[in-house]
């Protein structure tokens, strides 16, 4: 083992916490802490990798790995792991409501399906309530359930709580205290509610050229997604799961790539913030005001590409479709500030002035677009930002992705009240943008002239 690799193991080893365990086996240290566990590895050229798995469900919620060139910003990761180790807590249970006419059964009924999540080890957490007071309390529940003799009011419980999952419990098990029989119903509904979306269909463009493209994205973490296309496939696809960003982490990404990947001819970059000849401002960020393009050109051989994350996907959508002249793709955070477009017109992404153009954050500076808690409110801000754009673009298509927001009927419906039908845009959901984003970029790489 290399000897600078060889210090920065010891030196993890040395950093002891009384919130985990350390345990040393050859080229890997182990992390135990009460809710999750986690590895680092040490490869061959100084690659180091960081992975913690939370235990109750050995899901991965945090992953990088880099080549060891500088002890500081190595321990600055490794502090960053130990963090995310630390502050990882127990899983949240779905939380499931049972109603009949009168509670009593369905209270008997709940203690038994507590008593067998206990023992099956499932993360769910049954109560009971009659149909009175399911109103005032079902939503603060992942899912309803209605005994059959109240089954008749599942349409008008349905109205009232939208989206939220609301099922008959058959006679047959109601009748039974058929528990087994109960857990099944809602595994399949939660496995149909959870994966709403199927795995996205992976696009790859034609190209001579070897192409690497790299996406962010921010969901309850950052993830920093990569792939390198050549002759019709990704040959290289891997994903960072971190709590923050960090200008390191692409540099940290292009190390390790370039040990293992030669050729490289252009590498794309979409992160969020207004980007502009290679400048990049994003607030609370390490690389506000800086010149990523220029900064990455200086120490890698590769002609890159930096671009703002919903203009990469906004031109993926565009090529991928042929009924629209002019789409916009807008990113609706739960934080109303947290909002960004991207505008494409006739294949050509619109920059604007110094690249702020999308950048909706500055628009309409009221309660409705700072406070999204609610379906409703997000529904009514991103309403609020499209009348903005038809006022201005008039765009023929709306792609909208919003955790809140999962139909576009309300936000038709407050543009309807300000805009007359036949200028209101298609309005499309869109539950994942990744592949869109990347398919975007190697657009971007396979537009640039050789000699750019």
């Amino acid at each position: 083992m290399e000897q600078n690799v060889l210090n920065f193991k010891n030196w993890i080893l040395e950093q002891k916490s009384d919130q985990y365990s350390i345990q040393d086996e050859d080229n890997r240290i182990f992390l135990f802490a009460a809710y999750a566990e986690a590895c680092i590895r040490f490869h061959e050229m100084g690659i180091v990798e960081f992975q913690i798995t939370r235990k109750t469900d050995q899901e991965v919620i945090f992953y990088l790995h880099f080549q060891l060139n500088d002890e500081t910003h190595a321990k600055y990761l490794f502090e960053q792991l130990q963090d995310c180790l630390i502050k990882t807590g127990p899983i949240i249970k779905k939380r499931i409501l049972l109603s009949c006419s009168s509670a009593l059964t369905t209270s008997f009924f709940a203690q038994k399906l507590n008593q067998t999540a206990e023992l099956l080890n499932l993360h769910y957490e049954f109560h009971a309530v009659s149909f009175n007071y399911l109103p005032e309390v079902g939503a603060n529940y992942d899912i309803i359930l209605l005994a059959p003799q109240i089954a008749f009011k599942k349409k008008e419980f349905q109205n009232a709580f939208g989206k939220k999952p609301i099922l008959e419990i058959p006679g047959k098990l109601f009748g039974s205290y058929d528990v087994m029989g109960i857990i099944e119903l809602i595994n399949q509904n939660f496995s149909v509610s959870d994966n709403m979306t199927p795995s996205e269909k992976s696009y790859v463009l034609s190209s001579i050229r070897k192409i690497m493209a790299i996406t962010t994205r921010i969901d309850s973490q950052f993830k920093i997604s990569y792939r390198i296309y050549h002759h019709n496939k990704i040959i290289r696809s891997e994903t960072i799961i971190k709590d923050r960003i960090d200008y390191h982490d692409f540099e940290d990404i292009l190390n390790t790539v370039s040990v293992y990947e030669k050729d490289i001819d252009t590498v794309v970059i979409s992160v969020p913030g207004v980007v502009h000849k290679g400048n990049v401002k994003l607030d609370n960020s390490n690389f506000n005001e800086l010149n990523m393009k220029e900064r990455l050109s200086e120490r890698y051989p590769y002609h890159f590409i930096i671009t703002n994350n919903a203009n990469s996907t906004a031109l993926g959508l565009y090529h991928l479709q042929n009924d629209f002249n002019s789409v916009i793709y807008h990113s609706q955070l739960k934080v109303g500030e947290r909002a960004g477009q991207g505008i494409v017109i006739n294949g050509q992404v619109i920059t604007g002035k110094n690249g702020v153009a999308g950048e909706v954050n500055y628009l309409l500076e009221n309660k409705d677009n700072r406070e999204i808690s609610t379906p409703d409110k997000a529904a009514k801000a991103v309403a609020n930002y499209i009348i903005s754009d038809i006022a201005i673009v008039s765009p023929e298509a709306v792609y909208i992705r919003c955790e809140l927001i999962h139909e576009t009927k309300k936000v038709k419906e407050y543009i309807q009240k300000r805009m007359d039908e036949e200028y209101i845009p298609e309005l499309f959901i869109l539950d994942h943008a990744t592949e869109y984003m990347f398919y975007g970029a190697q657009i971007m790489a396979s537009e640039r002239k050789k000699d750019d």
